[in-house]
Parts: C-alpha cells; sequence; structure tokens
C-alpha cells in the first residue's frame, strides 16, 4: 500500500485507488495527485495476483481470463480492500466520505465491493471496466442505492469490449443505483477530459 496524505486542513474524505491488470499499486499515483484534492487522504492498493510475463511487476485482482480460482480471488481481494476501508473509518473518516477509484480490473472490484461492503460509502469511480456477474444484482438485498457512482468507459476499447461493458454496468441504474455515464472516443486508457470529469463529480459530493 502507498499513501499520499492530505496537504491541507481539514482532511474532507479518503479515495482509494484499484489499479488495471498488470500494472502495480504505483500505477496511479500521478492521476491521483493529478486530481488536486489536497484536503484527501490518497491511498493506492496492490492486488496479490501474479501476472505472467512481469517477474513480479505485475499485479491484478484476479486472473485474466477468469480460471477455477476466480472466486476465491476475487473474495482475497474484496477483503483485502474492506480490511483498507474498516482501517481507514477506524481512524477517523466516515465510510460515507470513501471513494473507491478503480481502472479497468480495479473498476470491477470497487463496484463489487461497494455492493458488498455492509457500510454505505461516498461514491465509486469504476473507469473501463465491468460488473461481475450482473445477473445476480438484482437478487440482492439491501443494496446501498444512495452510493452515487461514475462510470465510463472507451468506445473503442480493445480489450474489454464496450456494449459488453455498458450494458453490465448499467444493470446498476435497472436496480435504481444513480450512475453518472460517460462514453469517450478512446481505447484502453484514461484522457484528460475523462479525469476531469471525475474530479467535478467527485468535488461535487464532498462540496
Amino acid at each position: 500500500m502507498y499513501e499520499i496524505p492530505p496537504t491541507k486542513e481539514p482532511t474532507a474524505g479518503a479515495i482509494i485507488f484499484l489499479h488495471g491488470w498488470g500494472a502495480n499499486g504505483q500505477d496511479l499515483v500521478p492521476l491521483g495527485q493529478g486530481l488536486g484534492f489536497g484536503n484527501m487522504r490518497l491511498v493506492f492498493l496492490e492486488g496479490e495476483c501474479e501476472v505472467p510475463g512481469t517477474w513480479g511487476q505485475g499485479k491484478g485482482w484476479f486472473a485474466i481470463p477468469p480460471n477455477e480460482k476466480f472466486n476465491e480471488e476475487r473474495l482475497v481481494s474484496r477483503q483485502k480492500i474492506v480490511s483498507i476501508i474498516d482501517e481507514i473509518s477506524s481512524g477517523g473518516i466516515d465510510c460515507g466520505r470513501i471513494v473507491l477509484f478503480g481502472f479497468s480490473q480495479g473498476a470491477s472490484m470497487s463496484l463489487d465491493v461497494m455492493l458488498n461492503y455492509e457500510e454505505k460509502l461516498g461514491a465509486v469511480v469504476a473507469l473501463s471496466g465491468f460488473l461481475i456477474e450482473p445477473d445476480k444484482v438484482g437478487q440482492m438485498k439491501g443494496l446501498p442505492l444512495e452510493t452515487p457512482i461514475f462510470s465510463a468507459h472507451g468506445t473503442q476499447d480493445p480489450l474489454l469490449p464496450f456494449e459488453a461493458s455498458r450494458s453490465s454496468v448499467l444493470t446498476l441504474r435497472e436496480v435504481g443505483f444513480d450512475i453518472e455515464w460517460h462514453e469517450y472516443e478512446m481505447a484502453h486508457q484514461i484522457i484528460p477530459q475523462e479525469i476531469d470529469h471525475v474530479r467535478q463529480f467527485i468535488a461535487g459530493i464532498f462540496s
């Protein structure tokens, strides 16, 4: 785990960043700093799964493509993220002021944790990811429907096809979540326009 403490007081909240497949805990640090929220605690987590061919440098939250260990890996990753949320919360930042921010596989884990965490989180930012098992969401009880969600995807994404990802994420809208959805003419990446929209979204929550 890598952390950047707030540079301004009082502390408004915390943002937990979850990287994509093959990256690591340092990958989203420049993005986090670039958002410009000096009054937020920034926390960057790292997945436990080793990515083949990266000599131990690349990590993931579950194997790609998913295998017979998928559920086990997802639960291990979920618990790791939950334990950090609990730690931050016990340190004085209410869960309602904690944002989960994920890219790609990290976006999928952000949504997964939000749906299964016992408390309502402040928000979720899910970029270029997908919802795991969207067909099961309608059967879940006690969903935190008040949690605001920002989600976006590239229409030219060659790794996670746009239509399938969009359809899975927007399942959440069908069950009552308020989702701010954006589409960008881009591949599997994060672009400046998208970051501007995310900044506005988070600022609106903590205003």
